[in-house]
C-alpha cells in the first residue's frame, strides 16, 4: 500500500463533503455567471465539470478552484458583444483556447513575481468596476424588461427607469425573494454551505405554480442531458482574438495571485503561482475542445471550498465529477431554473465584491496617488470594454511604481549616533569644507531615478578640504548611467581639492566602475569593496579619512 494511501482514505469524508457543497452551490452560480457572459449557461455547467476537475490535478494549489469567474464573466462579455448570436459559441471556444496558451506562457516564464506591479488600489477600482456591470448587467432578468446587448453599463439605469412601465412585477417578486432567501440562510450556521443553490430551487419550485409568467432558463437556452463530443476550435478566429484574450489571462493571473496567497496549503506554505498559471493553462487548453468558455481561479469559489472542509485537491476532482453527473442525469431540470432567481444571486454577489468601504477609505486617505488610480481604473471599467480596462489599471500600477520611486530616490547623511550605529538625516546642499560627510543612497537606484539621486547630492562648490563618503551597499545592477553619475560627480568634488569615497561598493558593481573608466576617475584608492559584514568597509573608508590615508 502506498505510504500516502491511508492519508488519502481519512481526507477522502471530508473532500467528498466540501465536493458536493461546492458542486450544489456551484451549479446555479455557473449558470449564472454564463448569463453575465452573454453565454448558453450550458458551457458554464461544461466549465463547473471540465475545468475543475482537470484543474485540480494540474495546478499548484490544492484548494484553487478553477471555473468562470464573476470578473471573467463581465470581461467575456464585453469581447463577445459586438460578435453575431450565431457565432458567439465558436468565438467563446477559440478565445478559451487563446486564453489557456497566454496563461500557460505566463506560467513557464514565470511571471508570478510581475504581479506586484498591479497595485491593490487598481484592482480595487477594478473589481468595484466588474461588480457594479454584475449588478447593471443583471437588472433586466431581475425586472423581466429586456435590456439591449450593449446597454449592461451604467446607461441600463436610466433606459430602465425610461421603460419602467415594461417592468413585471412577478419578475421582482421572484429575484428578491431569492435574495432574501439567501440572506436568511445565511443567518443559519448549518445553512451558510447552501444558502445560494436552496433558494434558486425554492424558487424553481414556487414559480411554475404562483408566477407562471416568469421568464425560465429554457426560454433563453437549452440544457441537453449528456457531455459535448470534443471538436477542435475554429483557429482562423485567433488573430482579432488575441489582444482581448491576453487581457483576460491577465485577469486571471492577477486574481489567482491573491487566491492562492489568502488559501496556503495544509502546511502552511504557499503554492507555486506559476504552476498555478501553468495548470489554468493546460486547463483552459483542453476544455477548449470540450464547449468550455475561459476559466480561472474563482475566489468565492475557492473560499467556499476551504470552508466546507476541503483537505486535499480530491474535493475540487469530485466537485467537477458531480457537476458532471447532474449535466448527463439532470440537464433539462436546469431549464425550469427562473431567471429573476438567478438574476437575485448575481446581484447579490455583485454587491457583496462592491461592499469593501474600509478599503476604499483607507486607499482614499494614505494614498494620494493610489487614491486616482482607484478612481480611474473604475472609471474605465464603466465607459470601455471591461478587457481593456485591465491595460489602463496595469498601466497606472507602473506609472506610480515610477513615479512614487523616483521621488523616494534621494541621498540621506549618516551620522554616528554612538555604539557603531549610525543616523539617518538630510543630506547638507553643500559640502563644508574640511570636514567628512558620510552619504547613503535611499529609495531605489534605475535610469528613472539617477537625476533625482544627483540632484540631491552636496554640492561641492566653494568647499575646500572636504571629503566625501558615498555608501552604495546593495547598488548592483544600477546600469552605466550610475557609473557616469559617480563619474561626474567624482570630477565636480576633484576641482576643489576635494575627495569622493565610495564604500560597500559590490564586486559587480566595481566591474562596471572599472569597464566604463569611472573607477580610474575616482581613484582605485578610493573604492572599498563591500564584505559580508554591513557597514564593515564604511567604517574603514570612514577610518582612512579621518587619518589623511
Amino acid at each position: 500500500m502506498p505510504a500516502g494511501e491511508p492519508n488519502r482514505r481519512r481526507s477522502l469524508p471530508a473532500d467528498l463533503v466540501a465536493g458536493a457543497t461546492t458542486a450544489l452551490v456551484g451549479i446555479p452560480q455557473v449558470m449564472g455567471f454564463a448569463l453575465v457572459a452573454g453565454i448558453n449557461p450550458l458551457y458554464g455547467l461544461y466549465t463547473a465539470a471540465f475545468a475543475t476537475a482537470i484543474g485540480a490535478l494540474v495546478t499548484g494549489s490544492s484548494y484553487l478552484k478553477v471555473m468562470l469567474s464573476n470578473v471573467l464573466a463581465v470581461s467575456i462579455y464585453s469581447v463577445l458583444v459586438p460578435v453575431p448570436e450565431a457565432d458567439v459559441p465558436t468565438t467563446l471556444f477559440v478565445l478559451t483556447l487563446l486564453v489557456g496558451l497566454f496563461q500557460l506562457g505566463f506560467g513557464l516564464v514565470r511571471a508570478g513575481s510581475l504581479t506586484r506591479f498591479v497595485s491593490n488600489a487598481v484592482l480595487t477600482g477594478f473589481v468595484t468596476g466588474a461588480a457594479l456591470l454584475i449588478v447593471l448587467g443583471q437588472l433586466g432578468n431581475l425586472t423581466g424588461y429586456e435590456l439591449p446587448r450593449e446597454a449592461i453599463r451604467i446607461l441600463a439605469v436610466p433606459d430602465l427607469l425610461f421603460h419602467a412601465g415594461e417592468i413585471q412585477p412577478q419578475a421582482l417578486a421572484v429575484g428578491f425573494l431569492t435574495i432574501a432567501l439567501v440572506l436568511a440562510f445565511r443567518r443559519v450556521p448549518h445553512l451558510r454551505s447552501v444558502a445560494l443553490a436552496v433558494p434558486v430551487i425554492i424558487a424553481t419550485l414556487l414559480v411554475p405554480a404562483v408566477f407562471p409568467e416568469v421568464a425560465l432558463v429554457g426560454d433563453i437556452a437549452a440544457i441537453p442531458a449528456g457531455l459535448p463530443v470534443p471538436a477542435a476550435p475554429d483557429l482562423a478566429l485567433a488573430p482579432g482574438l488575441l489582444v482581448p484574450a491576453l487581457a483576460l489571462a491577465i485577469i486571471g493571473l492577477v486574481m489567482t495571485v491573491g487566491i492562492t496567497e489568502t488559501n496556503p496549503e495544509r502546511d502552511g506554505t504557499i503554492a507555486d503561482v506559476n504552476r498555478d498559471f501553468s495548470g489554468q493553462g493546460i486547463t483552459n487548453i483542453l476544455c477548449s475542445f470540450l464547449q468550455c468558455a475561459p476559466a480561472s481561479g474563482s475566489l468565492s469559489a475557492t473560499a467556499l471550498n476551504v470552508a466546507a472542509g476541503a483537505e486535499t485537491r480530491a474535493a475540487n476532482l469530485i466537485s467537477g465529477a458531480l457537476v458532471a453527473v447532474v449535466v448527463v442525469l439532470a440537464g433539462p431540470l436546469a431549464e425550469l431554473i427562473p431567471l429573476p432567481a438567478l438574476a437575485g444571486i448575481l446581484i447579490l454577489i455583485g454587491a457583496e465584491l462592491m461592499n469593501r468601504p474600509r478599503e476604499i477609505a483607507c486607499i482614499w486617505k494614505y494614498s494620494r496617488s493610489g487614491r486616482w488610480a482607484m478612481v480611474a481604473t473604475f472609471a474605465s471599467t464603466q465607459v470601455i470594454p471591461l478587457q481593456y480596462s485591465i491595460y489602463v489599471g496595469v498601466f497606472l500600477s507602473l506609472a506610480i511604481y515610477l513615479v512614487t520611486s523616483t521621488r523616494e530616490a534621494t541621498v540621506v547623511r549618516l551620522v554616528p549616533a554612538g555604539g557603531g550605529m549610525l543616523r539617518e538625516e538630510p543630506a547638507p546642499d553643500r559640502l563644508p569644507g574640511g570636514r567628512l560627510t558620510v552619504l547613503s543612497i535611499s529609495g531605489s537606484v534605475y535610469f528613472a531615478t539617477l537625476r533625482a539621486i544627483e540632484r540631491s547630492l552636496p554640492s561641492p562648490e566653494g568647499a575646500e578640504g572636504a571629503v566625501v563618503i558615498l555608501a552604495l551597499r546593495g547598488r548592483v545592477e544600477a546600469g552605466t548611467g550610475l557609473f557616469r553619475m559617480l563619474e561626474h560627480y567624482a570630477r565636480q568634488v576633484a576641482t576643489g581639492g576635494n575627495r569622493l569615497i565610495l564604500a560597500e561598493v559590490d564586486p559587480r558593481l566595481l566591474t562596471g566602475l572599472e569597464g566604463t573608466g569611472a573607477a580610474a576617475v575616482i581613484g582605485h584608492g578610493n573604492i572599498f569593496v563591500a564584505t559580508p559584514v554591513v557597514w564593515e568597509s564604511l567604517m574603514e573608508a570612514i577610518r582612512v579619512a579621518e587619518a589623511g590615508e
